[in-house]
Formats: structure tokens, C-alpha cells, sequence
């Protein structure tokens, strides 16, 4: 889902002066959106394409269309004439001909659209590309239909909504036909070179299409993946469709690279925080928003449970989460077997998370990821978890080091200054699991009684609270208690309940006094007008958020310091403040 159940989450923005056209959210996944697009009263799914309208080139009968304004009809994307044309300026135009570069356009005005301008230049230079995307979608126009003209073949249409452009033009598929090129999802290939056509359209039935019939089957493959790309969107998994498609096109893959490395923050903003299972099946995976998020946020705002003195490092496993696995279930047993589970931490080593503390193993998107495994690790992924591992040690103040890994084993350990190999390599073999229990069990006896279980589930339970919150999560465990079998468990001050921890979500869940107690620390509020909260709080009654908010974290919803609700946000903090329509926060608690 790109929500946390996008297809009913809509927000929505006056995105024209004009008054024929609106544009309704009804789906995110992350930059992505599916949208509805209504001109005239007439209603189009977004990402769509318009297509140009001429004697030459006629538009497919269904569908939205570009035309120029004196030729436009009902629903219609209106292009005024150019300056180089006598024809008068028709103000309700939605478009300038600027929108395609021409040189006898005048100014962009204000529109119904945000336009990437210079396209062609950007075709050739990648990071000018990637600086407009962070230019459309970190200012005030975020919420505006964003259209991209000129350069949208079928190959590219994936990248460019997850780019969170939402209308593209048929020009190039024009193009394209002129050209003689026949075009796919995985790049263009020569018309007159195909033998077979590998596309079932109703014109490629017939044989290898040619003329009219090749842009036919152009506009018919453009189509084709624009459904697909609404369906992985409304799935929540658009970025596994990217990566497949990039490996086309250099331009693409410095494009997402960029973006990666270089506008995470934009991109982060709009990831949610709880997700669909993925597979992170190539390089760029490891840089995706979500994963950068994980791995940062591991860094800034994890600490270790204060009891467990004794770091093991373990493989990952294919199964998720972790521990519900046959090899996790054996390293587990030896811990428990030991007597020593109690001060025992447990961080499993993987790719591309890096480090996942058994605690945090149903967080997203630690219990959702899959990747192909072969043994052999790259640069990328080698350096990634030495700096982890590296910092780990450094800042957790752990008395022990034991490491009891597979595949990762030497490149961990060269990290390591002081530590015991309980594995030899081999990690699930009888010999190994023998000498990591015995290497446990010589932990003294003094050590053992420091602690138990109930006080080590409220450590455990405090390191989610960090994590998820931030610094101030930490004030819902003071003086609090945890009841229940982990993972799911209570957090209790007193009689009073202020949060969940359930194995399902691998978050907490807050209540109107867990909410009470995070908004006096000013963290994860949304501030709304002064009215009383009946059922889920919309956009338009919203005031302000705190910075930090993403779709799927639980927040609290209050007026000044009143808290009137908590629940689940189904916008970032910036859209919060944009939108003028849409579900908010879906409210779990609210006063009676």
C-alpha cells in the first residue's frame, strides 16, 4: 500500500486561478501519486498522458486531450498560441506554449501546472534534472499537478512518476513513430528491425506496425505501463518497478542515484514510516528513502537496552521477522540455554539495513525487506556496514563483544578491536551454537541478577520508544512498567495505559495519556483548530505539525496544549499544512 492504506486517503489542492480545473490525491507512494484530475467537470486518472490533437496526429477517441484553445473542448488541456501566432491570448488556457520551450512563448505565468522547464537540457544533465525535482516538490506548488512534456517513452514513464509528475504529453511517442522506433517498457528498438513484435496490442497481432499503426501501437504500449504504473503505486512498491526499468537508460539510473544520494530529504519526507513487504534486488536499493531513514536513524536516535552489556552479532535470515526463522529459533534456544538472555543483545547483521537490533526486527522496514543472497558482498554494502559496526562499538558501551556470523564474518571482524568468534564461519552448525552457549554461560552470576525479563521488556520496550519518537519518546517510560508477552505488550503508568506494542504494526500505539505525555514534549503533535475531534481529522482543520510527522507514525492531535486525539497520520507534516481537503490523522482515541 503507499500509505498506510492509500486508496482512501485523498488530500486535495486548488492547483489553477482558473476555475475549470481541480486535482485530488487519492494515492501515494512516496513522490508518486495517483490522482484525479478534473477539467471541465470531466474527471482524469493521474499519471495520464495528454494527447496532442492534430489532423496529422489524431488523438485516441478516449482519453484526455491537448488541443490548442480556439480548437479545445469539455475536459480538454488547453495550449494557448504561441507569440509567434496572431491569434489573441485566451487567459482560460491551462498552458503556455513555454511548456515545451518554445522560443515564441511568452514568460511562464501562473497556471494550472508546474512545469519542468528546459527539458532538453536536462536530458543532458542529470543533477540539473534532480535539483528540479527537489525545486517542484519541496515548495508551496507541491500539491499542484506536475507536468512534464517532450520526453515521457514508455521506458521512462516508471522514473518519471516516481519522480511525482503526474501528466505527460504524447509528443514523444510522436516522435518516436517519425523516427521509425517501436516502443517498450525496456527502450525503443527499430521498427524495421523487429521481426516478431513482442506486444499483443490489437495493431501488433497483425504484424510488425508501420505509419499510423506504429504510433497506434506507441500510444497502445504508453497505455500499457501507465496502468502498471498506477497498480505499483496503488501497491506501494513503485520503486521495485523503477528499478527494474532504469537498467535501460544510463540517464535514469544517474537520475535515481542523484536523488538518492544527493535530495534524500526530499524523498524521505513523503516515505512512510510502515509499508509493503519489497525487494531490494539491485545497488540502488540500498540507498532507497527508507532505508537511508532506517540506517540514519539507527545512528541519531538508538541507544541500546541499558541491561544487555553483551553485544551478539548474528546473521540475517530469509524468513522475517528474524526470529520466527529455524536458524534464529537454534541461536535463541542457546542464548535462553545459557542463563545469560537477560543482558544478552542480540543485532543482526544484514544488507541493505545494515544493523537490525532484535528489538526493532517488526519495525518497517526490518521485517519487510527481501534480497537475493549469493555470499558475496559489494563495496558499497562491505563499507556501509563497517561504518555501522564501527559505531555500534564505539557508542553502546558494551563490556562483550561475541561475533557469530556466516558470510559477513571477516568483514565484521576487521572492524572489531575486541571480541570472541563464536561461529568459525559456520554459525548454525552444533559445534558453533555449543560455543556460543558456553561462551555465554561464563557470564557471572552477579552479572545474571542485575537483571530479568520484566525489566529487560522495558528496555527493550524504551529503545522502540526512541526510535520511533525520537529523544522524547523516552518520557513514556519513565516511572512506566510493560505488561503482556512480547512482542505485544502494555506500556503502564500507575493504572493508566499509555501506549501498545504490538508484534503486528512494530510500533507503539499511543493513547490520549501516552499522547498527553509526548505532546508536553512538543514531538509528533498535530495542532488543529479549536473544535472538538468526533471522528478523523481532516486537513482543512489543520493548523500546523510537527516537522517530523510521516505518513504512518502515530501522532497527537491537539488544540494549544488540549489534546483532543491520537491516532495515525495519513499525511507528512508538509502536506498537512498545504492540503485544504483530505483525512489528516486517522483517530484512534478521542475524548467522549
Amino acid at each position: 500500500m503507499a500509505t498506510t492504506d492509500p486508496a482512501v486517503h485523498p488530500f486535495y489542492t486548488s492547483s489553477c486561478n482558473a476555475f475549470n480545473v481541480k486535482f485530488e490525491v487519492l494515492c501515494r507512494d512516496g513522490l508518486a501519486r495517483i490522482g484525479a484530475l478534473e477539467i471541465d467537470g470531466v474527471v482524469h486518472r493521474t499519471p495520464a498522458i495528454a494527447f496532442a490533437d492534430t489532423w496529422k496526429y489524431p488523438a485516441p477517441p478516449k482519453g484526455l486531450k491537448l488541443r490548442q484553445s480556439s480548437l479545445a473542448k469539455e475536459g480538454d488541456v488547453r495550449v494557448a498560441p504561441s507569440g509567434f501566432s496572431r491569434l489573441d491570448r485566451d487567459e482560460n488556457c491551462h498552458m503556455e506554449p513555454w511548456f515545451r520551450g518554445s522560443p515564441f512563448a511568452e514568460e511562464q505565468p501562473d497556471g494550472c501546472f508546474v512545469v519542468l522547464d528546459d527539458v532538453a537540457g536536462r536530458m543532458l544533465d542529470s543533477r540539473t534534472f534532480a535539483n528540479a525535482v527537489d525545486d517542484i516538490k519541496s515548495g508551496n506548488d507541491l500539491l499542484v499537478p506536475a507536468y512534464c512534456s517532450s520526453v515521457a517513452l514508455v521506458h521512462r514513464l516508471a522514473f518519471l512518476a516516481y519522480c511525482g509528475f503526474d501528466l505527460f504529453d504524447s509528443i514523444p511517442l510522436i516522435m518516436a513513430t517519425e523516427n521509425g522506433q517501436y516502443l517498450t517498457s525496456y527502450g525503443a528498438l527499430p521498427a524495421d528491425r523487429v521481426d516478431e513484435p513482442p506486444c499483443s496490442c490489437q495493431v501488433c497481432r497483425d504484424g510488425v506496425p508501420s505509419g499510423e499503426n506504429l504510433l497506434r501501437h506507441n500510444i497502445a504500449a504508453a497505455e500499457a505501463e501507465l496502468r502498471l504504473v498506477r497498480h505499483y503505486i496503488a501497491q506501494g512498491r513503485l520503486r521495485e518497478l523503477v528499478e527494474s526499468r532504469i537498467r535501460s537508460e544510463p540517464w535514469q539510473i544517474q537520475g535515481i542515484r542523484l536523488l538518492d544520494l544527493e535530495h534524500h530529504r526530499v524523498q524521505e519526507t513523503h516515505a512512510p514510516v510502515r509499508g509493503t513487504p519489497f525487494v531490494a534486488g539491485s545497488k540502488e536499493s540500498l540507498h532507497r528513502p527508507d532505508i537511508l531513514r532506517w540506517r540514519s536513524r539507527i545512528m541519531e536516535r538508538y541507544r541500546r537496552p541499558e541491561p544487555a552489556s553483551t553485544l551478539l552479532l548474528l546473521p540475517c535470515s530469509a524468513r522475517k521477522p528474524y526470529s520466527l526463522s529455524a536458524s534464529h529459533r537454534r541461536f535463541r534456544k542457546a542464548i535462553h540455554e545459557s542463563g545469560a538472555g537477560n543482558i544478552v543483545h542480540e543485532m543482526i547483521v544484514t544488507s541493505p539495513l545494515g544493523l537490525v537490533p532484535r528489538e526493532l526486527e517488526r519495525f518497517y522496514p526490518a521485517k519487510d525487506y527481501d534480497i537475493p543472497v549469493t555470499g558475496h558482498w559489494d563495496g558499497d554494502e562491505i563499507k556501509m556496514v563497517e561504518d555501522m559496526v564501527r559505531w555500534l562499538t564505539e557508542t553502546q558501551d558494551y563490556d562483550r563483544v561475541i561475533s557469530h556470523l556466516g558470510g559477513e564474518r571477516d568483514i565484521v571482524n576487521a572492524v572489531l578491536d575486541d571480541y570472541v568468534d563464536s561461529s568459525g564461519g559456520e554459525p548454525g552448525s552444533r559445534d558453533s551454537l555449543s560455543r556460543l552457549e558456553e561462551l555465554l554461560g561464563e557470564t557471572t552470576e552477579e552479572e545474571v541478577r542485575l537483571t530479568n525479563r520484566r525489566e529487560r521488556a522495558l528496555e527493550d520496550t524504551g529503545a522502540i520508544a526512541r526510535f520511533q519518537f525520537g529523544a522524547e519518546g523516552a518520557c513514556l517510560m519513565e516511572g512506566a512498567h510493560v505488561d503482556g508477552r512480547w512482542p505485544n505488550v502494555r506500556i503502564v503508568k500507575g493504572r493508566t495505559q499509555l501506549g501498545m506494542l504490538t508484534g503486528s504494526r512494530g510500533m507503539i500505539s499511543l493513547t490520549l495519556a501516552g499522547g498527553s505525555l509526548l505532546s508536553s514534549k512538543d514531538a509528533y503533535y498535530v495542532e488543529i483548530d479549536d473544535f472538538a475531534v468526533k471522528g478523523n481529522v481532516f486537513a482543512v482543520g489543520v493548523e500546523d505539525a510537527h516537522d517530523a510527522v510521516r505518513i504512518g507514525d502515530d501522532v497527537v492531535v491537539r488544540h494549544r496544549s488540549d489534546v483532543r486525539a491520537v491516532g495515525v497520520a495519513r499525511m507528512s507534516a508538509v502536506e498537512m499544512r498545504l492540503a485544504g481537503r483530505g483525512e489528516a490523522v486517522h483517530t484512534r482515541h478521542s475524548p467522549k
